[in-house]
């Protein structure tokens, strides 16, 4: 009788637990299809009546990850803070696992990086004794190959924790682990210079995301393909695909993915030189833009830390109890030492108690400092990008009216469109970088040499430019951008007249906190004449520096500028 009750009971067991599992797997389904309100729906109607603590932690978190989607980080970390301390109540280890798994991805969405590695180390803590099911080890080898991509920028190790989570994703069957592990894969390719081997693997998970009906994930793959189309110069197929991804992403309401797919469809149409269409969705972009920013975006603290210190402060205070009890016991017989001692006591809480509001005011004022620099810098971000774009629109705008231009006036126009583009170049580089004060002038001046691609191709000049690697202050690197703009329109216009071989050389060279600025031409049209341009003058003197012009052998410009790293 004992057995078969026990039989009973297990077997009743068994039957909840799959019956929590596939409501839980039914409202996953609801997130992928991105029928996100009807999945908040779902989850609130189970969560009145939720059959055991677990499945009511999973409902909490269903509803984080839900409202994550949305944007919505508010409520996304109110849910997880409730489902945080229902774990704490029921002291299950293996939620507490998962609890730090989506933290990770949490706080890795919104950038705060070092966050999401304290979340980590806690998974990692719990997993170095405890067994972790497969499915949800899957989901924390993922989360670390994307903080190695994203934040470190090791790629071996991304190989290394992409292909562990996939080995598990693929044995239980966790689509989205299956995808984006093999999305992390293939982005290795692509940052590897394997861009063939990177668009095979793109084309395959779209085919994936479409079969499994993985609509974010769907929109994801849509962003990375069209990118590596592009850089592999498959101008055509990257324009079907990415129009195609505008109407899905439209589709589905996906404003954000809807952006970037938008941009990379404006740099196709810019490729392909057809600057309408380009013009036509830049402002797209900007309309798509403007709506996401007047989303609702709260900005909140999380003060996790202060909950286990009120704690520790309880505890504090039974252990002072006890202490008062005793001593009042001791000296009981001696009333005049018995108020002195409690006096003192009551001093040192009330200074203790000082000690602590300073210093947790002394915390939250910094942590809205914190918060108010990370502000700042996603502003001087956004800055950079707006007024990179807004140069690309006066760009484009002086390219249509070059079209229409007289020769005489071609000239002038691309003089001015080459200098717009140099000052939209650094811009756009300072809106890539994390330090927003300074750019690599190498890879900024070679920028600014391609500009010139089409007007050297067109008067037969030969170049050859060695600039060294170097990070420089965004002032210094617009003037020598503007400098060899300046001096490349003058070698053009002035310095060749029909020479068999059409030269200009350009050195850039750091040494010893020194950058030292070389430019010259083979042209013949102003030798041993005295030459003083007013523009690279004037540029020269923003600068503080003195150079030197010379005319024995073509034309010969240059100086030297103590420039510092700090």
């Amino acid at each position: 009788m004992k057995h078969t009750i026990a039989f009973l009971f297990l077997l009743f067991s068994l039957l909840s637990f799959s019956q929590n599992d596939s409501i839980i797997s039914y409202g996953q389904n609801l997130i992928y299809e991105n029928k996100l309100d009807d999945a908040i729906s779902f989850f609130n109607s189970h969560l009145t009546e939720p059959q055991s603590p677990e499945q009511k932690i999973k409902l909490l978190i269903g509803l984080a990850d839900t409202y994550k989607l949305k944007l919505d980080f508010k409520k996304t970390n109110a849910y997880l803070m409730e489902a945080y301390e229902e774990i704490e109540r029921i002291e299950d280890l293996q939620l507490k696992f998962l609890y730090h798994v989506k933290m990770i991805e949490f706080y890795r969405k919104r950038g705060l990086f070092k966050v999401a590695i304290e979340h980590q180390k806690n998974a990692e803590s719990i997993l170095k004794n405890n067994m972790i099911n497969e499915f949800d080890l899957s989901s924390y080898y993922n989360r670390r190959a994307s903080l190695f991509s994203q934040h470190f920028g090791n790629l071996d190790s991304v190989i290394i924790y992409a292909n562990k989570s996939l080995k598990l994703a693929e044995k239980v069957n966790h689509k989205d682990n299956i995808f984006y592990s093999k999305l992390e894969l293939a982005s290795v390719y692509e940052r590897r210079g394997d861009i063939k081997g990177a668009i095979t693997h793109f084309k395959d998970l779209l085919e994936y995301a479409k079969n499994n009906n993985l609509v974010q994930h769907q929109a994801d793959v849509y962003i990375n393909y069209t990118n590596a189309l592009i850089k592999d110069n498959q101008l055509e197929k990257a324009l079907q695909i990415g129009l195609e991804a505008i109407d899905f992403t439209k589709a589905n309401d996906l404003l954000f993915n809807q952006i970037i797919v938008t941009i990379n469809v404006y740099e196709t149409y810019k490729k392909l030189g057809n600057n309408v269409k380009a013009y036509d969705y830049l402002l797209y972009r900007m309309v798509l833009t403007d709506a996401y920013n007047k989303k609702e975006h709260d900005k909140f603290l999380f003060e996790l830390e202060e909950k286990y210190k009120l704690t520790e402060k309880e505890n504090q205070i039974k252990i002072s109890n006890l202490e008062i009890k005793n001593k009042n016991k001791e000296l009981a017989s001696n009333k005049i030492n018995l108020y002195i001692i409690l006096g003192l006591f009551l001093i040192a809480i009330v200074v203790t108690l000082l000690i602590t509001y300073f210093l947790q005011k002394t915390k939250k004022s910094n942590r809205k400092l914190q918060l108010l620099s990370q502000e700042n810098e996603f502003l001087l971000s956004e800055a950079n990008h707006r007024i990179n774009n807004n140069l690309q629109l006066v760009v484009i705008l002086i390219s249509d009216q070059l079209k229409k231009s007289s020769p005489d006036n071609a000239f002038q126009l691309k003089s001015i469109l080459t200098k717009v583009d140099a000052i939209s170049t650094l811009h756009k580089h300072l809106y890539k970088n994390r330090d927003k004060s300074k750019v690599d002038v190498a890879n900024y001046l070679n920028d600014v040499k391609v500009s010139f691609f089409e007007v050297f191709k067109e008067n037969d000049i030969q170049t050859d430019f060695k600039i060294d690697s170097v990070d420089i202050s965004s002032d210094h690197a617009m003037y020598f951008g503007l400098l060899l703009s300046e001096l490349c329109i003058n070698s053009i216009k002035h310095a060749f007249d029909n020479e068999d071989s059409k030269t200009i050389n350009f050195r850039l060279t750091h040494k010893e906190n020194r950058m030292y600025f070389n430019y010259s031409d083979t042209g013949s049209r102003e030798k041993n004449k005295e030459v003083k341009p007013k523009l690279i003058d004037k540029i020269c003197r923003q600068l503080k520096t003195e150079y030197q012009i010379e005319t024995d052998n073509g034309f010969s410009f240059s100086f030297e500028k103590h420039i510092t790293n700090d």
